[in-house]
């Protein structure tokens, strides 16, 4: 008998232990957006105060953008920005000018920050050639885990953990210094040596001068090696030293390289990491994460590009990419008019706003008594602002009710009973 309750208790606990690792790793949020690479260079779609526009990748950068950007993007040049701690790029060579504050920034349908501060960069042509408008940095992932995939060529940003397939004994705890520099020890030999991930430089490991010098009395010398000046296109080559036994996390580097580069202010992890695997940079916990590509496979529901899908009978988050494409396109200037076979509503709300919180759940429950009758939808407020600024959305919550062939009824305040009223009223007659 003994026995017996000793075995319970046993697969008991095992139970419980493999219950708390599934709860640590259950995310709130999930999100997969493709990139595309241009020269090896990876680049990402951002919305800039309502603007699309595509932007390198560079986490040892900083946000910054070309001088046509600042038009283009609706950046106000009334409004002078500030990075604090520094007036220019903390890692690397990079001519800037003014800074500004950027406004709105949204990376996908659920990752965005305001009024982050840009560099206006003097002059790069070869960002102009690659088809951006400027480069950002990790800031705008302060709050996630950011994880990048260069063989599928997709980020997955997810909140508060890692993806799932990422293994929890594959990680290492990283620094995050001045500049938002994610330092992770990188082994040789079995000693760990300290860079900056940057995810712009060529190769493996980029040495300033001072350090190439000092490890030039330590390994063998291999053949020069093309190196990044700033946001320049490459055209100079370096020494290089070849690194015996190299490992990065536990996963063995095959052929590894150091390279000098002048240009660079503090040494670095090169974007060539990332052809050995899957890495996932913890903003809030500090951890990194990195393993073989096919290591674990992935879940569907974690693979999959996310795309904006409307429910029935559901609150649907949407955005204002959304709305210019399937409500109404106000730059074109014309008089509001919705074209869609079903009434609308949308709630726009914001996580700071009581009365909003409150109503939520009511407008989910409105939502599923009209399904197949009303589409239901909620606007950030915090993140979408050029389409509130639009419609001079300043108090919350506040409510459009939008007839088919018809103008907006424009409610402000929390009162259900009221909505009922308009949506019986004013849509379905």
């Amino acid at each position: 008998m003994k026995r017996i309750i000793t075995k319970m208790y046993l697969c008991l606990l095992a139970f419980c232990i493999t219950g708390g690792i599934n709860a640590q790793t259950q995310n709130s949020m999930t999100e997969v957006i493709p990139f595309k690479t241009i020269d090896g260079k990876i680049i990402v779609e951002a919305t800039i105060n309502g603007e699309v526009a595509d932007f390198v990748l560079d986490l040892s950068g900083h946000n910054a953008l070309l001088p046509e950007a600042l038009r283009k993007l609706n950046i106000n040049t009334e409004k002078r920005g500030t990075f604090s701690s520094y007036q220019d790029f903390v890692f690397k060579q990079v001519p800037v000018g003014k800074v500004y504050e950027m406004g709105t920034v949204a990376i996908g349908k659920n990752t965005f920050a305001n009024d982050l501060p840009t560099f206006t960069l003097e002059d790069e042509p070869y960002l102009r050639k690659l088809g951006v408008m400027g480069v950002l940095s990790g800031a705008v992932f302060r709050t996630s885990v950011l994880t990048i995939d260069m063989q599928r060529k997709q980020i997955t940003i997810t909140q508060p953990y890692r993806p799932s397939y990422m293994k929890l004994n594959y990680r290492e705890n990283f620094n995050l210094i001045t500049g938002l520099g994610v330092v992770c020890p990188i082994n040789i030999q079995g000693k760990p040596i300290s860079l900056v991930l940057d995810t712009w430089s060529e190769g493996l490991v980029n040495l300033t001068e001072a350090d190439f010098n000092t490890w030039n009395t330590q390994y063998t010398k291999g053949s020069n090696q093309k190196v990044s000046n700033g946001y320049k296109e490459i055209n100079q080559e370096e020494e290089s030293l070849i690194l015996p036994e190299t490992m990065f996390v536990k996963t063995k580097i095959e052929d590894a390289i150091a390279v000098k580069n002048p240009f660079l202010k503090r040494s670095v992890l090169g974007k060539k990491i990332l052809d050995y695997g899957i890495i996932s940079i913890d903003y809030i916990h500090q951890k990194i994460y990195f393993q073989p590509f096919d290591m674990v496979p992935i879940p569907e529901a974690e693979a999959k590009v996310t795309e904006t899908k409307v429910e029935d009978g559901k609150l649907n988050p949407i955005t204002r990419q959304f709305f210019l494409e399937h409500i109404f396109d106000y730059r074109k200037g014309n008089d509001f008019i919705y074209n869609g076979d079903k009434p609308i509503v949308i709630d726009f709300w914001a996580t700071w706003c009581g009365p909003c919180m409150r109503l939520l759940p009511e407008m989910e429950k409105l939502a599923e008594k009209y399904k197949g009758k009303v589409i239901f939808y909620k606007v950030n407020a915090d993140k979408e602002k050029d389409l509130c600024s639009h419609f001079s959305v300043q108090a919350l919550p506040t409510l459009f009710f939008i007839p088919v062939g018809g103008k907006p009824i424009i409610e402000v305040g929390a009162t259900p009973e009221k909505y009922v009223q308009i949506i019986e009223e004013q849509l379905l007659k």
